[in-house]
């Protein structure tokens, strides 16, 4: 017993050092590569210099502490694992880059994958499916990306373009509570009671919308589950703040307090 203990005992030591030690560490980013990058990100849009100087910051941490692999013969090349990272760290601008800290491993496949799906029936009988994704955030593992969608991609002025990265790195943020539940740790002072109220209220809402077959005012995938609903509200809070503003405004509320930010009135020039 004794021993066990000090064996858990150093295991901890040695990842509070390891923590330690990589708060430290920083990949450079070469300036034509960074400039391209931030200049193909529409995440990147209006932020200030200062801003901009922060994620690149936050972005080299990233690149020296995540792994990053390819799939189906897929070579990631600096370009590739820099578009992830910028895009990842685009959460944690003001958030903190500790609440990046679930993923450790990031893997790509050129285009979509496909995945094991276990379901139980109303009868209790298992079944075996698959389905076909653009990226997965596997419960205390890496997170799986389609290289496909998660490259820089513009879209029509009044066309609102997903965003795969922010998505899957929203769920491992929310994973931080021990579980993907649309419930993340929230910053000292916010009220865990009004952001479930706002939440459950925004996604009882479409819910009903998808049921009567209504158009919904933001992906309808978010109705999937409250963790999907998180999620999607992440993207949409991101890339079309004023969307999600007149659509459900106490979850962008609820965003704009967990964030720090306000985009819908960024963009106004408020």
């Amino acid at each position: 017993m004794r021993s066990s203990m000090r064996s858990s005992g150093r295991a901890t030591i040695r990842r509070r050092l390891a923590r330690w030690i990589g708060a430290g560490r920083r990949e450079p980013i070469a300036e034509p590569l960074w400039r391209r990058v931030v200049t193909e990100l529409p995440l990147y849009d209006g932020l200030t210099g200062d801003d901009v100087a922060r994620l690149r910051d936050l972005t080299g941490r990233f690149l020296a502490e995540k792994r990053f692999f390819g799939a189906h013969d897929l070579e990631v090349t600096d370009y590739m694992r820099l578009v992830v990272a910028a895009q990842a760290c685009r959460l944690a601008l003001r958030l903190g880059y500790e609440y990046l800290r679930a993923c450790r491993t990031i893997i790509l496949y050129p285009e979509g994958f496909v995945a094991e799906r276990e379901s139980l029936d109303e009868d209790g009988i298992l079944h075996t499916g698959y389905e076909e994704l653009d990226g997965e955030a596997m419960y205390g593992g890496a997170v799986v990306l389609a290289w496909e969608e998660a490259r820089p991609w513009r879209g029509d002025d009044d066309a609102f373009v997903g965003n795969v990265v922010l998505h899957e790195f929203a769920h491992k943020i929310d994973e931080l509570t021990g579980d993907h539940n649309g419930l993340p740790p929230l910053r000292r002072g916010m009220s865990v009671r009004t952001w479930s109220s706002a939440f459950s209220t925004a996604y009882d809402d479409l819910c009903a919308a998808v049921d009567a077959e209504e158009e919904t005012p933001i992906d309808e995938y978010a109705a999937a589950d409250p963790a999907e609903f998180f999620s999607v509200s992440v993207e949409t809070f991101f890339l079309a703040p004023r969307l999600l503003e007149w659509a459900y405004p106490e979850v962008y509320a609820c965003l704009a307090e967990f964030f720090d930010e306000d985009p819908a009135h960024i963009e106004e020039g408020a």
